[in-house]
């Protein structure tokens, strides 16, 4: 997920080769909230667009792993009680198996030290996610995206870009968390997929406010 976590790095680059790529980075976001929350987006100002995470900026299909990944990391604790071999192979697919194989790893300190204490592992009105729960393996991977786009948007500061970003991923699994539990859960699931821990920085966007306008 190196598209995911690599941002645009500032040093040494000439100053206009360093406004060109933010412009860019800045269209591509700018697009894909128009598409997907026209309205929303309308109320954006370029100053909220700068501040947004880089994984907004990332192709349709780097995006939807994203998202299942973090909801992976955030239902792990159910994901380790699962034995139907249906619903585990559905469960690989949707995240890729070195990424299952490393979330479902016993005895990893570091990944326990990196879910907050106190959060469910599972989404409301979803069952209880564990052996005997009724999970058709068909549903997996859309429940993993929705778990995941729900712990995304919440590592948003409440704003015009946190409004846009909930409509352009809905629909969200019914869960809320504080943003620094949001942010541990992301970057996590950064790290499970090998990306260095260094680049997880880039989860939390490149500014912790967004500012109400219009980007017209």
């Amino acid at each position: 997920m190196a598209e995911i976590a690599v941002a645009i790095d500032d040093g040494g680059m000439p100053p206009r080769e360093r406004l060109r790529l933010r412009r860019e980075r800045r269209a591509r976001i700018a697009e894909r909230l128009r598409r997907g929350a026209p309205v929303a987006a309308a109320t954006l100002t370029w100053e909220a667009l700068d501040g947004a995470p880089d994984w907004l900026g990332v192709s349709d299909e780097a995006l939807l792993l994203w998202q299942r990944r973090v909801g992976a990391v955030f239902c792990a604790p159910a994901l380790r009680r699962w034995i139907d071999a249906r619903r585990v192979q559905a469960l690989r697919g949707a995240i890729g198996d070195p990424f299952y194989r490393a979330l479902l790893r016993a005895g990893d300190p570091l990944q326990a030290a990196a879910m907050p204490a106190g959060l469910p592992d599972w989404p409301q009105g979803q069952g209880d996610g564990g052996p005997a729960g009724a999970i058709d393996p068909a549903t997996v991977a859309p429940l993993l995206r929705g778990c995941g786009a729900a712990v995304l948007v919440c590592t948003l500061p409440h704003g015009a870009l946190r409004h846009a970003v909930s409509q352009m991923l809905a629909p969200l699994a019914e869960l809320m968390m504080p943003a620094p539990h949001a942010l541990a859960l992301a970057e996590r699931a950064l790290q499970l997929g090998t990306v260095a821990p260094a680049a997880a920085l880039s989860v939390a966007g490149h500014a912790q406010s967004a500012t109400e306008g219009s980007a017209a």
